[in-house]
């Protein structure tokens, strides 16, 4: 495995974060030396601003005014269809929103638009819903176990994270049990915004073949809930004796959602929420509980206390999210001149929202760089974001994770690094995904002891 030396080390003062493949195995110097600047950033390309300070991230995160999530997905990449004039562009961009890249999802929506979804979004994560999950949760996470433990090794991205990840949203939202291999294979690659991807190719991704199974779910369920079909599929069921209907689930729930104001959602934006959930389950469980393996994994001390008080594991969690979560960054467009941390940004720049940034600052948390689990006020991390794009599924990913580390410590013994893949030398240097957005490992090959 290539290790990155002194000479080759990037020069942090003309490095452009969306293409340089230097920053992506170490985020956390770059936000250093960015932060040292200041908590507001001009970077030397694109027109963009770094927010790295967590006052400031928090400050922009909450203004919906100035700022739009329009770039969320694709920050700077590619340039804007329009030259900005003015200090407020604001419809500018509601004008040309429909050129912009991935503006089709509920995470670059603005306003009541992002509202009305998160509304149809909400009818799946009440807490009688997700307790109704759990478990299925601990029979999913067996199940996956059983796939590999007899082998003494796994690669936990590939053979558990990305399909229990996968599986738990099929439960949730009611997929067929005969569709599921589909959804698996489907989601075994590709990872957000990789460096040095075309338009075309950001817009070719698994999730769009997603959508199209979960748009005929839906248009199916749309038409037996009609009022003129529903009685003669009464009349149907009552023949054949079923007692309830094969379209009476979750799916059929989203079928049949109304906006606040009654207003009833397209296909597309139904089959849309679909497919965003199933890549929510990647970015956020799998990548967050690869994360959180390594630690576990080299860290022995960590481990045993994981194992000796499991109650600690929720602040374990909370601390990874902080530490070395999922997310690095997202984009965000000033929409009207602004000031943030008393730098002034014009209409049209871009926002580089640095979570894992945010997440390090010293003025927020004391010893930033240490992993430590006694840390006061472990949930004040941005992780999950901040106001009105907060990640509504952020109780559901809390408690995959949860129920992954108790089975996976339950079950494997003595987890460590893999000697055979790393070395049986020094400290392991692990590979990640050349991505801007989330932090993805690669792969994590650990070694273990099956517990009887």
């Amino acid at each position: 495995m290539a290790t990155q030396t002194q000479t080759d080390m990037p020069d942090y003062t003309k490095a452009d974060y969306y293409t340089d493949d230097a920053l992506v195995d170490d985020p956390h110097s770059y936000f250093r030396f960015l932060r040292e600047q200041g908590p507001v950033t001009r970077l030397p390309h694109r027109n963009v601003f770094a927010i790295t300070g967590y006052e400031e991230t928090v400050q922009v995160m909450l203004d919906a005014e100035h700022f739009s999530s329009i770039n969320a997905v694709t920050g700077p990449i590619p340039d804007l269809p329009f030259t900005p004039e003015g200090d407020d562009i604001t419809a500018q961009v509601e004008e040309m929103r429909g050129k912009v890249a991935f503006t089709d999802t509920i995470v670059t929506q603005d306003g009541t638009r992002h509202a009305d979804l998160r509304s149809v979004m909400a009818r799946l994560f009440t807490p009688s819903r997700l307790k109704a999950l759990e478990p299925t949760l601990r029979a999913t996470a067996d199940a996956m176990i059983d796939e590999f433990i007899g082998d003494g090794h796994v690669d936990l991205p590939a053979q558990y994270g990305g399909p229990f990840a996968t599986l738990v949203i099929a439960d949730l939202l009611g997929v067929p049990e005969a569709d599921r291999a589909k959804f698996r294979e489907a989601l075994q690659s590709g990872v957000p915004m990789e460096f040095g991807l075309s338009e075309e190719e950001m817009l070719t991704n698994p999730l769009m073949k997603i959508g199209k199974f979960i748009a005929g779910y839906i248009a199916k369920r749309r038409v037996l809930n009609h009022p003129l079909v529903k009685p003669f599929a009464a009349i149907g069921r009552a023949l054949t004796g079923k007692a309830k209907p094969d379209h009476d689930d979750i799916l059929t729930d989203l079928a049949t959602a109304r906006f606040p104001d009654g207003g009833k959602p397209k296909l597309a934006d139904l089959a849309g929420i679909g497919a965003f959930l199933f890549g929510a389950g990647q970015d956020t469980t799998n990548r967050l509980l690869a994360n959180s393996f390594r630690i576990i994994a080299t860290r022995p001390d960590i481990q045993q206390t994981l194992r000796d008080h499991p109650e600690r594991i929720e602040d374990f969690i909370e601390e990874i999210l902080r530490f070395d979560g999922s997310v690095k960054s997202a984009g965000r467009l000033c929409v009207k001149t602004a000031t943030v941390g008393g730098v002034e940004i014009k209409a049209g720049a871009t926002l580089l929202l640095t979570h894992m940034g945010a997440n390090r600052d010293p003025k927020r948390f004391e010893n930033p760089d240490e992993f430590n689990m006694d840390r006061p006020k472990l949930k004040e991390h941005l992780a999950f974001g901040r106001g009105a794009h907060t990640c509504i599924g952020s109780p559901l990913a809390r408690y995959e994770v949860r129920v992954s580390i108790e089975r996976l410590l339950a079950r494997l013994g003595n987890i460590r690094i893999s000697k055979e893949q790393y070395g049986p030398d020094g400290t392991p240097l692990f590979e990640y995904e050349a991505t801007y957005i989330l932090r993805v490992l690669k792969s994590l090959h650990l070694e273990f002891d099956a517990i009887s």
